[in-house]
């Protein structure tokens, strides 16, 4: 059965217009914009962020390059939130600036980690990464309406370094390079050389 070749796209339109959407929140760190227009993008941002793969992957045109791609640009949509609370909120940054140090810095050392062993970026898309992406968009949503966020930054913080210290253990568990790893019990069984059953959703 042949797919439609303009579906197959669409897939790659919700990934790329993740990209434009980073591009206009930079835009917008520098003009005054109604705070809702910027939640409205972040949304539609995690939206496409979900639904590429499922569409992709239901489409049989999910691949490992689309997979890294993919996580390229949510790193790059994710660091222009981070620069638009920088320009806007300032102060709240300030005085949290070493929690988001540390942050940055896990993520930077995950980007190292993946060129130094695998020569390329890794791209796992853990589940507890893709509860982290929720947890995230809460604490954007949160300072964006409010100009403050306690319990989701903080919340935001812990999880997120749950988050990296997983992605860090699995990078060291595998021997070779794969896309798409659910957690650490599936990182055993692919360094063993079994395989491990994906789903469309994830």
């Amino acid at each position: 059965m042949m797919t439609n070749p303009y579906l197959t796209k669409i897939p790659y339109a919700l990934l790329y217009s993740r990209l434009v959407v980073a591009v206009l929140i930079i835009v917008f760190s520098f003009v005054q914009t109604p705070p809702s227009l910027i939640v409205a993008l972040v949304v539609y941002a995690i939206i496409s962020d979900i639904f590429d793969g499922i569409i992709a992957r239901a489409l049989h045109v999910s691949s490992p390059e689309m997979r890294r791609e993919d996580t390229k640009i949510d790193t790059v949509f994710w660091f222009s939130c981070l620069f638009f609370i920088c320009m806007k909120h300032s102060g709240f940054l300030k005085t949290q600036v070493l929690q988001v140090g540390i942050l940055v810095f896990t993520e930077f050392f995950i980007i190292a980690i993946g060129y130094i062993k695998f020569h390329e970026r890794i791209s796992y898309h853990t589940f507890l990464s893709k509860l982290w992406a929720l947890i995230l968009l809460w604490f954007f949503i949160e300072m964006t309406l409010n100009g403050i966020s306690t319990y989701g930054f903080n919340i935001t913080f812990w999880y997120g370094l749950v988050v990296q210290t997983e992605i860090v253990i699995i990078a060291f568990i595998l021997k070779t390079t794969h896309t798409d790893v659910p957690g650490l019990a599936h990182a055993f069984k692919l360094r063993k050389g079994k395989e491990i059953r994906k789903k469309c959703l994830f």
